[in-house]
């Protein structure tokens, strides 16, 4: 029992490790030009289907994914850039593959980064609907993004939210400034420092447009090629998130409930994130379109993120056992196999994972251990 028990385990590390093997390649991927870590590129997933994408392997600013779908009378977009120059990007690159106009926007979840470039996609088609859950309505419209004008640019929040960016300049210049380094990191934090001089560009005039339409379980975009379905499978990253499946074209979109190649753990819903992972894996999508990242074939990743969910879940829970505290239990808890599955032993993205993943999600599992509500924050 204990060796076939030994050999399910390689096999999955196997195929883990086999899965970021190809997409890092044998040697870490390049870290981006000024350019790379905005949107460049549309690519084709399937037929009438594209998917828009930052570069990889990492950025320290990130901007959601979006998702291109032809309908008969029109395009849907899954998700609208994190800035209104990723906005502008957008449009261009959508009418790169097709002149129909874009008629709605599903938005997967409200963080800034998926929904900050709608302002300029609406200027673009303005009759284009924006959907998301009422959980996420709620989220955009209330004090989540109270940090963001709606409806006109306002000089006030433009100032704040510039001095967050000034606070991000300072962070990297910092860690610019540290003699210890690795040459990976370096190089890194110099490719950060000239992609935020060009999100300072792009976030100019900022502005938040509001969902026009919003449902709770399901709703249905119907097409007699393409047919849309948007589901709110229940909490997970954020406890509003939206997936979109096309079912005949077996393809699923699923904002940050998948990132890759680090998973986003922050106020997240440890035990719901799973459930909701393995009811969305046992509709066997053959594409899935992840919220950051390339698209992937198969679930071999899913099943990762799965188990680290549950890894994570597993080292907290009995330290919360023995009164713990927070503090205490993200300094014991150990994550180091699951991290060179995701990451391998690449110091940029090590640096990452940690703070990406290992302390935020070590939060969220351990108040989920205590019973303690977990809230979605101010973005």
């Amino acid at each position: 029992m204990v060796r076939a028990v030994h050999r399910v385990l390689v096999a999955v590390l196997a195929v883990c490790i086999g899965l970021f093997a190809v997409a890092r390649g044998s040697e870490p991927a390049p870290l981006p030009t000024p350019q790379d870590g905005y949107f460049q590129a549309i690519t084709r997933v399937v037929d009438g289907v594209w998917l828009i994408a930052q570069s990889q392997p990492f950025q320290v600013q990130p901007i959601g994914n979006v998702v291109v779908i032809e309908q008969s009378d029109g395009l849907v977009l899954i998700d609208g850039g994190g800035s209104p120059g990723a906005g502008r990007r957008i449009v261009e690159l959508v009418r790169s593959v097709s002149g129909k106009p874009v008629k709605a926007v599903a938005i997967t979840h409200w963080h800034g980064d998926h929904v900050l470039g709608l302002s300029t996609i609406v200027q673009a088609w303005p009759a284009a609907e924006i959907i998301a859950t009422d959980i996420t309505d709620a989220h955009l419209r209330g004090r989540s993004m109270k940090a963001y004008p709606k409806g006109a640019p306002d000089a006030t929040l433009q100032a704040a939210f510039d001095q967050r960016l000034d606070g991000a300049d300072g962070f990297v210049r910092d860690s610019l400034a540290k003699s210890d380094l690795s040459a990976r990191e370096r190089e890194g934090f110099e490719a950060a420092q000239r992609l935020f001089a060009q999100y300072r560009k792009d976030t100019r005039d900022v502005v938040l447009a509001l969902p026009t339409r919003t449902f709770v379980d399901t709703l249905k975009l119907d097409d007699a090629t393409r047919p849309v379905e948007l589901r709110h499978f229940g909490r997970g990253n954020t406890d509003g998130d939206l997936v979109a499946w096309l079912p005949r074209q077996r393809v699923m979109a699923t904002g940050d409930l998948l990132v890759a190649p680090i998973p986003f753990g922050f106020n997240a819903y440890p035990a719901d994130w799973q459930r909701t992972l393995r009811e969305m894996q046992a509709m066997h999508p053959a594409v899935w379109l992840p919220g950051h990242g390339a698209a992937m074939r198969g679930d071999a990743y899913v099943s990762c993120v799965i188990d680290l969910i549950g890894h994570t879940r597993e080292a907290v829970a009995p330290l919360v056992k023995q009164g713990v505290t927070l503090d205490e239990a993200k300094k014991r808890v150990d994550l180091s196999a699951d991290r060179a599955r995701f990451v391998g032993d690449d110091p940029w993205l090590v640096r990452w994972f940690d703070r990406y993943w290992t302390q935020p999600f070590t939060d969220a599992a351990w108040r989920e251990a205590k019973g303690e509500p977990i809230e979605q924050g101010e973005g």
